[in-house]
């Protein structure tokens, strides 16, 4: 691991920045075939106060995707909530109109019978848009956790090709 200009940098296409170096993070993933940042901190960490700020000073558009999503899918039934999950979210981001968005209360996606991959659903949104993901976990050994081993939420993705905001 290397310090460059406040950034850490592991490998040819990670790299880590602290809180205070969004501007420079939110750049570099605008340059990325993902167009990926994820805001990485337990609860309580402060992620929504960051999403916020940056909505504030740089006129990004802020999604509640809990509230959005759940809104969406509470009529459904649980077979309708699977197979329209990944489609609902992606409207939801799509009439926000912006091709850079914050994106927070993301636990949703986690729920697993909602059967989403959460990677690729990242991949897939961030061709399009640039999105500043909130992520509640850690960052650990290359990888963003969700929830510990065992629990039925649990997600361990590589954080190759993405760009880290940690908290």
């Amino acid at each position: 691991m290397r310090r460059v200009s406040e950034e850490l940098t592991v490998g040819n296409n990670q790299t880590f920045f602290k809180e205070t170096e969004y501007i420079p993070a939110i750049n570099q993933a605008a340059a990325r075939y993902y167009k990926i940042v994820l805001v990485v901190g337990r609860s309580g960490s402060g992620k929504t106060n960051l999403l916020k700020k940056i909505y504030a000073e740089m006129q990004i558009p802020l999604l509640n995707l809990g509230i959005g999503l759940s809104q969406k899918l509470l009529p459904l039934t649980t077979r309708e909530r699977k197979l329209k999950a990944c489609e609902t979210i992606s409207a939801l981001i799509d009439v926000e109109g912006a091709s850079r968005l914050a994106v927070d209360n993301t636990e949703i996606i986690f729920d697993p019978s909602l059967m989403i991959n959460p990677l690729g659903l990242l991949q897939s949104l961030s061709r399009t848009h640039l999105l500043i993901w909130s992520w509640n976990g850690v960052v650990e050994n290359g990888h963003v956790t969700y929830a510990y081993p065992g629990h039925p939420e649990y997600q361990r993705i590589s954080t190759s090709e993405i760009t880290l905001i940690t908290l």
